[in-house]
């Protein structure tokens, strides 16, 4: 079994580098420039684990994969490439089980459309792509895995055993899409993080913050409520309504941030926009609820703004930092 993790950013890169340096055969398909790093360097992973440099196989186009019938595709690029990138494999890879370790929920329909063996995959890790070749792992590393659209079978025992041995947590969930609509509901404020420049430390330490959050995640449980759309907790995570209550909770938190956490602790839409990226995935995690909201006549006024700004920002290559939390709030008045 051959493991080819497609769109190896950061978090591509950790899983991949992780599961070689395991020995299990893996190839990594990313940017020109990662590859090249990766090529004459090897891949450089630092963070929680410890730090690593990695030679394993690396190319940057899928075409330059000759598929064998027992490999594995991760799909790890942000889910405005899905499409393409689905596209483009399909018919070469087309009997292939497909794992969708991406964020938002949906990448697992659009590999269905091509794919007949496709897997939910969730993500619970952070890292940040410093330069090519050169990953940082910051926290945590859970991932999860489940069929789509529901069910564990024998290959998601098979890929969690793998994945643990690699250095992860890894969990089976039955259903994956529940659960990925939980870690949806956790990235809703990515967005904030990214107009306003404060780190998730100072948006869980400061009052003003965390109420802009739960207002953003209140609003978007209205909405999936409307829809029915289930949604489950994260294995050691709080459900959707204790997040809210702990948010609510006045005052600051007692604890002290450093200079190291404010870089580190980053989402990924701050990354999009402090690097001037032009692309962020606003349109499929805030946008997702604007959406459905729509659908159900409820009007989404702390999700939309969050996403008429990020637009504005990746367009405009504005950087984070451009708003406070107090300002947004009088755009919502």
């Amino acid at each position: 079994m051959r493991i080819i993790v497609y769109g190896a950013g950061a978090v591509g890169s950790v899983i991949g580098g992780y599961l070689h340096d395991a020995g299990h055969k893996t190839i990594l398909v990313c940017s020109k420039a990662n590859t090249e790093a990766i090529s004459k360097n090897g891949l450089q992973i630092f963070g929680i684990k410890g730090d690593f440099t990695i030679k394993l196989p690396v190319v940057n186009t899928i075409e330059a994969v000759d598929f064998k019938e027992d490999d594995i595709i991760f799909l790890t690029m942000k889910t405005f490439d899905t499409k393409a990138a689905i596209e483009k494999i399909s018919k070469s890879a087309y009997g292939l089980k497909t794992v969708c370790f991406q964020n938002a929920v949906r990448n697992e329909a659009l590999a269905a459309e091509k794919f007949d063996s496709v897997y939910g995959g969730i993500v619970f890790f952070g890292a940040k792509y410093l330069e090519p070749g050169i990953i940082t792992h910051v926290a945590e590393n859970s991932l999860g895995i489940g069929v789509y659209p529901e069910g564990v079978d024998e290959f998601v025992e098979t890929l969690c055993e793998i994945l643990t041995g690699a250095g992860f947590s890894a969990t089976p969930y039955p259903n994956i899409m529940a659960v990925k609509w939980s870690k949806l509901f956790r990235n809703l404020s990515n967005a904030l993080f990214g107009i306003t420049g404060i780190s998730l430390l100072e948006g869980l330490k400061y009052e003003v913050p965390r109420m802009m959050m739960a207002n953003i995640l209140e609003e978007a449980q209205q909405v999936v409520d409307a829809e029915g759309i289930e949604i489950v907790p994260l294995a050691g995570q709080q459900p959707v309504d204790k997040m809210i209550s702990s948010l609510r909770k006045p005052g600051n938190r007692d604890f002290e941030i450093s200079g190291d956490e404010k870089m580190m602790l980053r989402p990924s839409t701050w990354q999009d926009l402090y690097l001037k990226r032009g692309r962020t995935e606003v349109d499929y995690l805030n946008g997702e609820i604007v959406r459905i909201g729509e659908e159900n006549g409820i009007k989404t006024p702390y999700n939309s703004l969050m996403v008429k700004i990020v637009f504005q920002m990746a367009e405009e290559g504005i950087q984070p930092g451009v708003y406070t939390v107090e300002q947004l709030n009088e755009m919502i008045k």
